[in-house]
């Protein structure tokens, strides 16, 4: 399963890396904020120059729970809003280090986020820049935290479609029979 990466390194990021690779300081990534803004389109142009959001529009802010790298030059972070967190709405997620810079933005359809059981939001944050892992001093791999649903759901959709096509043939053997059946009472009455 791919998805396409539309989220954006800021230009606050940009220099944020840079000085923290010349101080030789790793990256002191903290959060993911979600804020909902109106009339955001998710599929408009991210914009580099993005600040952050007024606390007005922030719906809630997550600590990392987990980091990982998937090759030298990519690293993910990433957050589960677990059952019991909401009720709020975001289509706007940055991602923010420990002295408040806007690392990286992206922009999403409207989510809502209700408390309940089996509402779980699972998001992570993909960033690619030369070196990366050992910027960020990220010794763990992604895939270690990182699970790909796509055979499970691969595997569901053929059993799905198995169990239709049986269901629609015992159907038709079925009607099939039953139609067998009346046209043969049907002709022993006329004669």
């Amino acid at each position: 399963m791919s998805e396409a990466i539309t989220g954006i390194m800021t230009n606050a990021g940009r220099s944020y890396i840079t000085t923290r690779a010349l101080e030789n300081k790793g990256l002191d990534v903290k959060e993911l904020v979600f804020a909902n803004i109106p009339n955001l389109n998710e599929h408009a142009e991210r914009n580099p120059n993005e600040q952050m959001p007024s606390s007005l529009r922030i719906t809630h802010r997550r600590n990392i729970d987990v980091s990982g790298y998937v090759d030298a030059n990519t690293v993910a972070w990433a957050v589960v809003l677990e059952q019991d967190i909401g009720d709020f709405d975001y289509n706007w997620i940055g991602l923010v280090t420990q002295n408040g810079t806007l690392l990286a933005v992206d922009y999403l359809p409207l989510q809502r986020k209700r408390q309940g059981v089996n509402n779980v939001h699972n998001r992570s944050f993909v960033l690619k820049f030369a070196a990366a892992a050992a910027l960020a001093r990220i010794t763990i791999p992604a895939q270690s935290w990182m699970f790909d649903y796509s055979p499970q759901i691969d595997a569901l959709n053929a059993l799905s479609l198995t169990t239709a096509t049986a269901q629609v043939n015992n159907m038709y053997r079925t009607l099939r029979n039953y139609f067998l059946m009346s046209d043969f009472t049907v002709f022993t009455k006329e004669l």
